[in-house]
């Protein structure tokens, strides 16, 4: 709302500027008048559409928070799925290379090796037993 017209204020500029004088009741104070309502609609006017394109920015704003919210929540949620896929995919091999090491482990056990199969162990018995009768015998011989 415009403050109240001070006719004395004006009507004294006016003179100084002008060099005349007007009255409460001269045509020229209704256009002053007139002027007056139309700026103050003006000003109504355009405060109501002010608040309008503030609640429209407002509005505009949260809209693009939750879409801003919902884009970012999608980016994660793919980025852990991304995320889980590699790891799966490391234990996985990890997985792959650790049954290889044990069926690697579990063929050298069992496919009997040279050194570690029994008819390799009673070989080297015998050979002993033979050696240490060659051994008894020439030592028994010797001694009579």
């Amino acid at each position: 709302m415009m403050p109240d017209f001070n006719f004395q204020r004006f009507a004294g500029e006016i003179a100084a500027r002008h060099g005349m004088r007007l009255a409460a009741d001269d045509p020229a104070m209704a256009i002053v008048t007139l002027n007056q309502l139309f700026f103050e609609e003006i000003i109504k006017t355009l405060g109501n559409y002010v608040g309008e394109m503030q609640e429209s920015i407002d509005n505009a704003g949260r809209k693009v928070e939750r879409r801003a919210g919902l884009i970012l929540s999608q980016e994660v949620r793919e980025s852990a799925n991304a995320l889980r896929q590699e790891l799966q995919k490391d234990i996985d091999t990890a997985s792959l290379r650790a049954q290889k090491i044990v069926d690697d482990l579990q063929k050298s056990r069992s496919s009997g090796s040279f050194t570690c199969s029994w008819p390799f162990a009673l070989y080297c018995v015998g050979i002993t037993l033979g050696f240490g009768i060659l051994a008894g015998w020439i030592l028994y011989g010797k001694m009579h």
